[in-house]
């Protein structure tokens, strides 16, 4: 069974991917100082030049040594002639089958696994949750669905996806008041944990109005 471990950098999980297992073939970043070394292909999609205009601010110092060095196939933009191992992701194929939707790294990760028939895909390390560090602005807010995307292509297509219990992905984790009802919903959508399980937003006390006591709830932002 071909079965590919796509890898991001949330501490979550990132150090139990299997990184020397036989059975599994491990994708990741070349910026993943502790792991690169261990990873069967890396990918860096960004342009070249900005890749090499991100230096020192967001990769190592010696980040463009680095990937001149490796002995592992790099997927890049091109096959650029100054760094040996990079191969010019074939956009064009995969997109011809996942559709022309990348937000992040780990998406060209995952659609390559689905264009080259992978019978499972399973992640560590990508939580995509809260605000990215320096130098990623709120980039996760974008990501997350994107990848969500191709997890749910990946399982259209027969391909087992599996992600590790502490993952939010494909988990429904929502908090959708009904007015001034809070439904404590469980696993899915609509479906409470418990029967009454449910409690009530109270308005705050600038909304009081002078009462000691909370007003009869009406709509307030």
């Amino acid at each position: 069974m071909k079965q590919v471990a796509v890898v991001g950098l949330s501490p979550s999980t990132h150090d139990d991917a299997p990184y020397e297992d036989p059975e599994w073939e491990t994708w990741g970043l070349p910026w993943d100082n502790g792991r690169y070394p261990y990873f069967d292909r890396l990918f860096d999609i960004h342009p070249l030049e900005c890749i090499k205009e991100a230096i020192p601010s967001f990769y190592q110092p010696d980040y463009l040594d680095r990937l001149k060095s490796l002995d592992v196939p790099l997927y890049m933009q091109e096959s650029y002639s100054e760094i040996p191992n990079a191969i010019k992701y074939p956009l064009d194929k995969v997109s011809s089958l996942v559709g022309d939707y990348y937000n992040s790294s780990i998406a060209y990760m995952l659609g390559l696994a689905i264009y080259e028939g992978y019978d499972k895909i399973a992640l560590w390390g990508v939580d995509l949750i809260g605000q990215g560090g320096w130098g990623h602005a709120d980039e996760y807010m974008d990501e997350r669905p994107n990848v969500e995307y191709l997890l749910g292509f990946a399982r259209g297509r027969g391909i087992d996806v599996w992600t590790p219990e502490v993952c939010p992905l494909l988990k429904f984790g929502g908090r959708f008041p009904l007015g001034k009802v809070i439904p404590h919903y469980g696993q899915r959508y609509g479906f409470l944990k418990e029967p009454n399980d449910f409690s009530y937003i109270t308005p705050p006390p600038s909304d009081w109005k002078g009462h000691s006591k909370p007003p009869e709830y009406r709509k307030w932002q």
